[in-house]
């Protein structure tokens, strides 16, 4: 399986949202089909820091419409499986979403975010009435791989790794910004991840600019925790391959038969 993830530029200036917006707009444009999953960053269609709530509505008005489109025609033009984050419209507002969309460019899924974050909670254009309730784990089945989610916020959720690990997830797709998050943090975090759930995470994110020391870093890890690609500041696109059933196992404990790490815990969960 070849994979593509993609980091578009985002600026502190909210005057460079065109500049950031065509450049992921270029990057998408030299995806080919040679590719089976493209991965988007989180709100994909806010690529520019908003001083105002407002202002960042009026992004997701302007841009979302435009992503939306330009993410269908990129999975059927290159038949590959799209994963973009984008404001879905409801009568509450915009709800943060990412979009799963099929090599003939049709919506088949979308994941709404488990845990939105206090900026969310506070923007009164932004729908987070459903996560008033506890969210179950969002799979979906796509050509005989299990998808689960992470958006952003999610990551630091680790109550609900248990449960995803349950799921037996072969791929996690985790569209994100974490703009305050050292690179060293995010490794962890998605290693941490990746290693608990026995499945393989895909991270897609935007770079802050090349000396950055926070933020950036899509990447792709694999189930025994090794980090495949990481493109830390790098802004473009990077490309891994990998068999999204190959897993790992280890022995379960002194003469133990092997599992995976979450099926080795969980035999001695007592509660």
């Amino acid at each position: 399986m070849k994979v593509c993830l993609i980091q578009p530029p985002y600026s502190m200036d909210y005057n460079q949202i065109d500049n950031c917006f065509e450049e992921e707009l270029k990057i998408l444009d030299s995806c080919n089909n040679t590719m089976d999953i493209i991965v988007l960053p989180e709100y994909s269609d806010v690529l520019a820091a908003t001083q105002t709530e407002v202002d960042f509505i009026k992004a997701m008005d302007k841009y979302g419409p435009i992503i939306d489109k330009k993410a269908k025609e990129t999975a059927k033009r290159c038949n590959a499986l799209i994963f973009a984050n984008y404001g879905y419209k409801t009568a509450k507002g915009y709800r943060n979403t990412t979009h799963v969309i099929d090599g003939n460019g049709n919506e088949i899924g979308k994941y709404f975010k488990a845990h939105p974050a206090p900026s969310e909670w506070s923007n009164k254009g932004i729908d987070t009435d459903y996560a008033n309730e506890p969210q179950e784990v969002y799979t979906i089945e796509v050509g005989g791989l299990r998808f689960g989610f992470r958006t952003c916020y999610d990551f630091y959720f680790y109550e609900d790794i248990v449960e995803m690990a349950r799921k037996n997830l072969d791929i996690i797709i985790g569209c994100s910004y974490q703009r305050t998050d050292t690179h060293q943090a995010l490794e962890i975090m998605n290693r941490f991840l990746a290693y608990n759930t026995n499945a393989y995470v895909l991270r897609s994110s935007i770079s802050l600019g090349a000396d950055s020391k926070v933020c950036g870093c899509s990447m792709a890890v694999s189930p025994d925790g090794s980090v495949l690609v990481n493109m830390k500041n790098k802004v473009g696109m990077e490309i891994v391959e990998f068999d999204p059933k190959k897993k790992y196992y280890k022995v379960s404990g002194f003469n133990g038969t092997l599992k995976s790490h979450y099926e080795y815990v969980d035999e001695g969960r007592k509660k």
